[in-house]
């Protein structure tokens, strides 16, 4: 890592590099997880919301569900719920970890937590 002399003459106290650092590591383990747990979830939406009758449908006489699929949809409020306190973790280890203007904002965990969030509210507000 290259240090600017202008701006900073103090001693490169971080022994390790950021790939090789355990809370590093972690944090990343933590995003991807609750970026999965997050795309599981969109699809157990697709499967748990109810269906959209169309014309067609209704004159052909096809069936369709006008409910949310209970089942399924509690598999939706687990994986939202575990989704945001995933990435809720992975915030707060950021927060802890990253002191120094290089070490960015991890934009897509803000709005991770954000989606996930929002989602969760939608869900119960709709389903209850």
């Amino acid at each position: 890592m290259k240090q600017d002399t202008e701006q900073w003459n103090g001693k490169e106290r971080r022994g390790l590099s950021p790939t090789q650092e355990r809370l590093y590591r972690l944090l990343v383990i933590f995003n991807i997880l609750a970026w999965l747990l997050f795309v599981v979830a969109m699809l157990v939406f697709h499967y748990a919301r109810p269906e959209l009758e169309t014309g067609f449908m209704q004159v052909l006489g096809v069936e369709s569900r006008e409910q949310w699929a209970m089942p399924l949809t509690g598999y939706l409020l687990i994986l939202l719920l575990f989704c945001f306190c995933l990435s809720l973790a992975a915030l707060f280890l950021r927060q802890k970890r990253a002191r120094r203007i290089q070490d960015g904002p991890w934009l897509n965990l803000m709005i991770l937590t954000c989606l996930s969030a929002g989602s969760l509210f939608w869900l119960l507000g709709v389903v209850s």
